[in-house]
């Protein structure tokens, strides 16, 4: 008699055949007030940010102004950076020489003497 009161209240797992999300036997996991919340403050936050965005801190007479004066470079990733950086850093170098050209003064003509 104990053990049914105890078991009365025990709820057991249901196995879902298949996949848990796709299907005819899925699970939607329900969708909390708080989450609900949430969402509703960052789109909130993202319109603001956008409203921010759509007025212009400079007029566009300023702007071309500014665009005409400075010189835009065009975007490198870091790796990018990187690489051109080691590569002027290897231009700078000495040239590589091998024995060959070092020594080319001296076959001037292939002769059999």
């Amino acid at each position: 008699m104990q053990l049914t009161r105890c078991l009365q209240f025990y709820i057991r797992y249901r196995r879902v055949p298949g996949q848990l999300r796709y299907g005819k036997n899925r699970v939607i996991p329900p969708i909390s007030i708080d989450a609900k919340k949430k969402v509703a403050n960052l789109l909130v936050i993202q319109r603001d940010n956008l409203d921010i965005l759509n007025k212009p801190f400079l007029s566009e007479s300023e702007e071309a102004a500014y665009k005409s004066v400075v010189v835009e470079e065009p975007f490198l990733p870091e790796k990018e950076r990187k690489w051109a950086a080691i590569e002027e850093t290897l231009d700078q170098l000495r040239p590589h020489y091998t024995t060959e050209e070092l020594l080319n003064h001296l076959n001037v003509n292939k002769k059999w003497e």
